[in-house]
């Protein structure tokens, strides 16, 4: 039997030919390449995109054992060429959870449809002209919305905003419509959704993308915002401590 890898996420297929579409991250069988049976020899790995958390077997677990998410959070651990190896990277990523960030809500959209993730990873990264990037995975539909439409936008959460990031971190846009239930204003020139219930809202053009392996770094100009409070901003640090 041939076994065929996927270039984006590492997925392997079983078959004659590849499959019309990647189940994890859901690519065309032109991004699936021949593999050789060495290749496939070393377990695979899975992470939990939402806590982290690497669980080694042909499949993701059907539950995270530290955030309790489905299978469809876990991504396929990619072996990067150059990377530390695994105990040295492990030892080293913990002592980057003591670096903090902020916890945002990254929108976009696809014609009418709207969709959005949690993410940590928003930062001003100039201010003339002001500029502010996101790193988002290949496989998520958020990411798909913004090279679609070439734009984001970016809700700031504050201290009581913990359900925002369970809402739009533990859930899938291509299973729920996460707009339904919520109120939002639109970016005047992104189109982008931003929640009302968060500190303020920023929308950027996206200007440059560049390919981090497993994730794109979108690099935007910002071009509209809204503040609809005072609240202090919530970290990533403050949010583990009380989730």
């Amino acid at each position: 039997m041939k076994k065929w890898r996927c270039t984006v996420c590492n997925y392997i297929h079983e078959g004659d030919t590849p499959p019309e579409k990647c189940p994890i991250c859901g690519v065309e069988p032109d991004k699936f390449v021949l593999i050789e049976e060495t290749e496939v020899a070393a377990p695979k790995k899975w992470r939990c995109t939402v806590c982290n958390y690497v669980h080694e077997g042909d499949t993701p677990p059907e539950k995270c054992p530290i955030c309790g998410v489905g299978p469809d959070k876990f991504v396929l651990q990619e072996e990067i060429p150059g990377d530390l190896p695994a105990e040295e990277k492990d030892a080293i990523q913990k002592l980057l959870f003591n670096v903090s960030y902020g916890l945002y809500i990254i929108s976009s959209k696809n014609g009418e449809k709207l969709n959005a993730m949690t993410s940590n990873t928003f930062i001003q990264v100039s201010d003339r002209p002001l500029r502010g990037s996101v790193c988002l995975g290949k496989g998520t539909l958020t990411s798909e919305y913004v090279r679609e439409s070439g734009f984001f936008g970016v809700s700031v959460l504050g201290k009581n905003n913990h359900d925002l990031v369970k809402h739009f971190g533990y859930q899938s846009g291509r299973d729920v419509d996460k707009f339904k239930t919520m109120d939002y204003v639109t970016g005047k020139k992104t189109g982008c959704p931003g929640l009302s219930q968060a500190i303020c809202f920023i929308g950027c053009e996206v200007e440059q993308v560049i390919d981090l392996g497993t994730h794109y770094m979108f690099i935007g100009k910002i071009v509209d915002g809204d503040e609809f409070s005072k609240e202090e901003p919530m970290t990533y640090a403050y949010y583990h401590a009380t989730r």
